[in-house]
């Protein structure tokens, strides 16, 4: 018998990336989002366009985008009444709500809550 020594393969699988993004309309607080694009432009496009709502919500500006990742948004209110916007991405899923709200209680607000929950663009 003849046993032949089995070289190990390399096979290299391409996934192409996958993009996401919010944005918000700073002076009402009204918001879109985007995930799944195949590019950084697109993503960001969609979120203005969502939040937009065919110009009744402009102007809008994308807050922030994610390559292969996922994104949360949460809200926190301070004793002064005042409230802040916190974002966070990871390329993690089922990591991201905790993370923002996270950043949120270490502000020093009060009351801190998921806005717009995990959302992933994943290849």
């Amino acid at each position: 018998m003849n046993q032949q020594s089995r070289q190990p393969q390399t096979i290299t699988v391409y996934l192409p990336s996958k993009y996401g993004a919010v944005a918000v309309n700073t002076k009402t607080g009204i918001s879109g989002g985007a995930l799944n694009k195949n590019s950084k432009s697109e993503a960001k496009q969609a979120a203005i366009k969502q939040c937009e709502e065919g110009g009744k919500n402009a102007p809008c500006q994308v807050v922030m985008w994610v390559r292969n990742g996922c994104i949360a948004v949460a809200e926190g209110k301070f004793s002064s009444g005042k409230s802040q916007i916190f974002y966070s991405s990871t390329g993690k899923a089922g990591t991201v709500e905790n993370d923002v709200l996270h950043k949120c209680h270490k502000s020093g607000a009060s009351k801190c809550e998921v806005f717009i929950p995990e959302g992933c663009s994943l290849p």
